[in-house]
């Protein structure tokens, strides 16, 4: 009876063991990848504003560290906002055609960017090299296009929300558009990996809620109430941490659908939002 007992021990001794080697594996294999789970860059453009029959210019900007940037800028109407699009993790410029052609309809320009990695912009995406790539396409408008800053908006969508919460807080833009992004990056990957410890192994933060509290214009937060890739609870979060000047809209779809389900009703509102929502 003790020889069984025996063999039993070392047998969950062993069977512990080598679960645990795995867990660690695992979470070694995490850290080291994860940021090809953060950033998912295409270099191929499906499209250009021109398939669809806009005017637009080609650009190439210039980021801090040398960087070049690749980037779309198409005109609007005289009394149009200067919109600054800062896409998602996934794709590039080309995969939110569809918002620049919205934005334009509603007669603002757009400058629609890709960070380092992604499209013709070179380098390799960072949290770091996203903040830098945002401030040089934030400066490039007001420097070599002369707009005010408190005539720009930043329209972050998904991670792209994060990195325009970054720049609101640390620029002055006229009014900042989170749409189906986050709190902090490490909320997401708890929510989505909860059996690990993300918070822990984390290199990327993308911490919104902190830096939105620093952003001085008003605030549209808008998320779909079927996203269950960041749920509508973290863009509810975010919301209520930048207090009176921002304002939620819970809008129908999943996370990458809300722009395209929220429709004209949406569209309305984001006009009616840019074109009041700017510094006094």
């Amino acid at each position: 009876m003790k020889i069984v007992t025996r063999r039993a021990l070392w047998i969950g001794v062993a069977v512990m063991t080598l679960a645990l080697l795995g867990y660690s594996a695992v979470c070694v294999s995490y850290y080291a990848r994860q940021n090809t789970l953060v950033f998912k860059p295409e270099r191929a453009l499906k499209t250009t504003p021109a398939d669809v029959g806009l005017a637009f210019e080609d650009l190439r900007l210039q980021a801090a560290d040398g960087t070049t940037l690749a980037a779309w800028y198409v005109a609007g109407r005289p009394d149009g906002r200067q919109v600054l699009l800062l896409h998602g993790n996934g794709g590039n410029i080309s995969h939110y055609l569809r918002t620049v052609v919205v934005l334009h309809e509603l007669g603002h320009s757009v400058l629609a960017l890709d960070y380092r990695g992604y499209g013709a912009s070179t380098g390799t995406p960072s949290e770091a090299g996203t903040y830098q790539d945002a401030v040089a396409a934030f400066d490039y408008l007001v420097e070599r296009r002369a707009i005010a800053p408190a005539d720009i908006v930043v329209y972050g969508r998904s991670l792209g929300g994060a990195v325009a919460t970054w720049l609101a807080a640390h620029r002055r833009p006229g009014a900042l558009i989170l749409e189906s992004t986050f709190t902090r990056l490490a909320d997401v990957g708890s929510y989505r990996y909860p059996w690990l410890p993300v918070r822990l192994l984390s290199r990327n933060v993308f911490d919104s809620v902190t830096q939105v509290a620093k952003v001085q214009c008003p605030i549209l937060v808008a998320h779909g109430g079927t996203d269950t890739i960041v749920p509508q609870a973290f863009g509810r979060e975010l919301a209520n941490a930048a207090g009176p000047r921002a304002e939620f809209l819970a809008l129908p779809g999943g996370h990458s659908d809300a722009f395209i389900q929220g429709g004209a009703t949406y569209y309305r509102h984001l006009d009616q939002f840019m074109r009041r929502g700017v510094i006094d």
